[in-house]
């Protein structure tokens, strides 16, 4: 059963910069028509359009391919996909340190995505690692996804004082990571976590010798950190905020700044000592120099990228490859069932300086 990839054009998309956000393709195959292809057959379609360097320029162009038909939603499917086409495109599996949030492996390098509360709205936010991070999506639901160029260009011209200041001090993003046996009521995570710090704590490890290990992996994105003493671990990582896309130049809006703000308001932790309904700890939003952010700006910063979300409905069996350094994303709440799985990856390629 011999299968190609067609191009269609996905309900909803938007056009950037001369191209449509998303692409889409569609599996089509010589078989009889409604059967789903094979996953082998589906997985080498992938391997070579990443092969070819068509995949790379689409996403280049893109921002985002939405693929369709490829296969059975499945954990095990989904790996076998997404790994054919991003190591065709020479891409390694993106090692997780910091994760904020509780996640399941369910196959090689697959994820569920964020498990905090159906009733949680995720703001738009880029994946906090340096290099570019794709997130095929399977499964069903809206998901909400807008182009960063553009939003760098919305913000620039809506909320010059903000891009200003961001482009001279920079953005500290804090975040705190409670203690062992201390955690929220909802979406449950600490810092011992295999995949937040705790990647080489064992049973036998002592107070000293577990804060050792716990901050040699701390150190892998910020310095500047601190123990408090409730026991948990706070930090602050300083990023740009602002960066330049390495094929066209342009300047996106590279920061999960509208995240934080956005579930910090909604969640009632906008005010010390910073608790949220959920019983996590939310901080402050400031830049680089840990200068608070006014809150009228953070406000308006949600009303302009509001209207710039780009809201898909996926069927059962998408897989999105979406090019962090190019798209944002977030998660509108639902009812009912929905399953949304990630697999991160990484690229030689950098993201430039602004």
């Amino acid at each position: 059963m011999a299968v190609q990839l067609e191009a269609f054009e996905v309900p909803g998309a938007r056009t950037y910069f001369g191209h449509a956000l998303p692409y889409g393709l569609q599996v089509k195959s010589s078989g009889p028509t409604g059967l789903v292809p094979p996953v082998v057959e589906s997985a080498a379609a992938l391997r070579a359009l990443g092969d070819s360097g068509k995949l790379q320029d689409l996403l280049d162009k893109h921002g985002a391919v939405l693929v369709r038909g490829a296969g059975n939603a499945s954990a095990e499917t989904f790996s076998k996909l997404v790994g054919a086409a991003e190591k065709g495109r020479g891409s390694y599996p993106h090692v997780q340190i910091g994760l904020a949030g509780k996640r399941t492996p369910l196959a090689d390098n697959v994820w569920t995505a964020n498990e905090g509360s159906p009733s949680t709205r995720f703001y738009q936010h880029n994946e906090k690692a340096p290099k570019g991070e794709f997130i095929p999506i399977l499964r069903g639901g809206a998901t909400p996804i807008a182009s960063s160029a553009n939003v760098f260009e919305k913000v620039q011209a809506e909320i010059p004082e903000l891009v200003e200041e961001i482009s001279k001090r920079g953005l500290g993003m804090k975040m705190v990571f409670r203690a062992p046996g201390n955690e929220a009521k909802v979406n449950q995570f600490n810092w011992a976590g295999e995949h937040s710090f705790g990647q080489e704590l064992t049973p036998e490890d002592d107070e000293a010798t577990t804060k050792q290990k716990v901050e040699k992996q701390v150190r892998k994105l910020t310095s500047d950190f601190k123990w408090n003493e409730d026991g948990s671990l706070e930090l602050t990582q300083h990023i740009p905020g602002i960066r330049r896309l390495p094929a066209s130049g342009r300047p996106v809006w590279f920061n999960g700044l509208v995240g934080r703000h956005g579930i910090t308001r909604d969640i009632g932790a906008l005010d010390p000592p910073h608790i949220g309904r959920d019983g996590m700890t939310y901080l402050p939003s400031v830049y680089g120099d840990d200068t608070e952010i006014p809150r009228r700006l953070l406000d308006k910063l949600i009303d302009v990228i509001d209207k710039e979300e780009i809201s898909l409905i996926l069927e059962e069996g998408d897989l999105l490859l979406v090019d962090n350094f190019q798209v944002s994303h977030g998660r509108e709440p639902w009812e009912g069932d929905r399953q949304i799985l990630v697999s991160m990856w990484d690229t030689p390629i950098s993201i430039g300086e602004y």
